[in-house]
């Protein structure tokens, strides 16, 4: 396994970093959680619960641990809940869409497994306030919602830090997305829609840093970026759409032609998923997302 502990902020904010060292993954996938003045923010995934547990218990010797709130319910995220719960009786908190799912053991495909860990077990959780304040009451987090990369997606901003923990309601690229028969349903309408959102939310901010897990930290300049590539791909899926639809009778094909031209070919974790996480499902999404 691969773990690593940043700090941000002159030691006030402190990232755990997961990877599972699995020799079928070509590259590790990062997961993160941050602790800032006795809160949590999200709780691994379930493979990673014996490394976890050995952070939490050095983060306890200097601080108590207030609560822990979970972004989203992807098993990378809620994978150590748990055992927060049942081991150190943390309170868990997350958006009242996904409390019933919580209280359900989660079972997820063979690829996914090689990644997090074989299920995530089943714990209890209160539905997360509008605002959060920490331990000592140095920070108070707003609860932001950001639907796309799951529905229930929330993001965590502290205006007078001017700090967003948005966990993967951002991405530095958007390639791929989750759909076809997958249990994960992205949306990339969605996803724009809540980083123009975000921008919005965030417009007074001199220095926004956006705190994005398993991916590092990053400006607005970010947002903006992201904006403008989702922006143009759109448009330049409805315009190929448009041309091919007079060569080809079928969508199957005008698809496979739009994804030829934009991106050359899937990509190897594209056929690894049997399509669940794929360039197509992007285009897809991208031309069900109206002009």
């Amino acid at each position: 396994m691969v773990t690593q502990i940043n700090q941000y902020e002159e030691g006030n904010i402190l990232e755990w970093k997961w990877a599972s060292d699995n020799e079928l993954i070509p590259s590790p996938f990062f997961t993160s959680c941050y602790f800032i003045d006795g809160i949590l923010i999200d709780s691994g995934a379930p493979a990673s619960v014996t490394e976890f547990r050995n952070y939490v218990k050095s983060l306890i010797k200097k601080q108590e641990i207030k609560e822990c709130i979970i972004t989203h319910s992807h098993e990378d995220h809620s994978g150590g809940a748990h055992m927060l719960q049942n081991e150190f009786k943390i309170p868990i908190y997350a958006d009242e869409k996904v409390i019933a799912f919580f209280r359900e053991e989660s079972k997820y495909p063979d690829y996914r497994q090689l990644a997090w860990g074989e299920k995530r077990k089943p714990f209890i959780a209160q539905k997360v306030s509008n605002k959060v304040i920490s331990l000592k009451k140095n920070y108070t987090f707003d609860i932001f919602s950001m639907p796309g990369h799951a529905p229930e997606l929330i993001a965590l901003i502290e205006k007078s830090q001017e700090w967003a923990f948005v966990s993967d309601a951002v991405q530095p690229r958007y390639k791929m997305i989750f759909g076809n028969n997958s249990d994960i349903q992205e949306n990339v309408s969605l996803i724009f829609k809540s980083m123009v959102n975000l921008l919005d939310y965030t417009k007074d901010f001199a220095d926004l840093k956006l705190f994005i897990s398993g991916q590092g930290v990053y400006s607005r300049s970010l947002i903006e970026q992201k904006i403008e590539e989702i922006t143009n791909l759109h448009l330049k899926v409805h315009n190929l759409y448009s041309k091919y639809l007079k060569e080809y009778d079928e969508e199957s094909k005008i698809f496979r032609k739009i994804l030829k031209d934009i991106f050359r070919r899937e990509t190897a974790i594209g056929k690894l998923t049997k399509g669940d996480l794929s360039v197509m499902n992007l285009i897809k999404s991208l031309y069900e997302w109206d002009l």
